[in-house]
């Protein structure tokens, strides 16, 4: 177990710098480089299923299917040893600041969003962007531009 969850601190230290790029990027308004760090966010997603897929067999072999890490050390299905709980808190915190760092960076993009979408407003081409649909519910308008606006 704990191979892998060094495993999963290297591979979440790796995503977290991506995610400061990511936050970076936004920041510049650099399309072209949040694009490629998009992209590599997929490279990461894979990874980070690969790992939990192999956390999730371990967890299984050792008959304790669906039970979380920190279950498991609770209920005691696996001794809970100080490198073991070094590693789990070294995790646990770097998928906090991710979690952060994401949370900030959905707000910088909604933020920019909605300028450019007043923008489009005041320009009078809102209606004229690639997509125009209306959600029935809340009578908001769905927008996707292009890179090029």
């Amino acid at each position: 177990m704990i191979d892998i969850l060094k495993e999963s601190i290297e591979l979440y230290k790796s995503f977290l710098e991506l995610e400061y790029a990511k936050h970076d990027a936004i920041i510049k308004n650099d399309i072209d480089e949040l694009d490629a760090i998009v992209s590599d966010e997929q490279v990461y997603y894979m990874k980070m299923r690969g790992v939990d897929q192999k956390r999730e067999r371990l967890v299984e072999t050792m008959g304790c299917s669906g039970m979380t890490l920190k279950k498991m050390i609770d209920t005691g299905k696996i001794e809970k040893n100080t490198e073991l709980m070094e590693k789990y808190n070294e995790l646990n915190d770097l998928i906090q600041e991710v979690r952060k760092i994401n949370s900030l960076c959905k707000t910088l993009l909604e933020v920019r969003m909605r300028k450019i979408d007043d923008a489009l407003v005041q320009l009078g081409e809102r209606d004229k962007n690639y997509s125009n649909t209306e959600n029935k519910s809340s009578g908001a308008k769905s927008v996707l531009l292009s890179k090029k606006v």
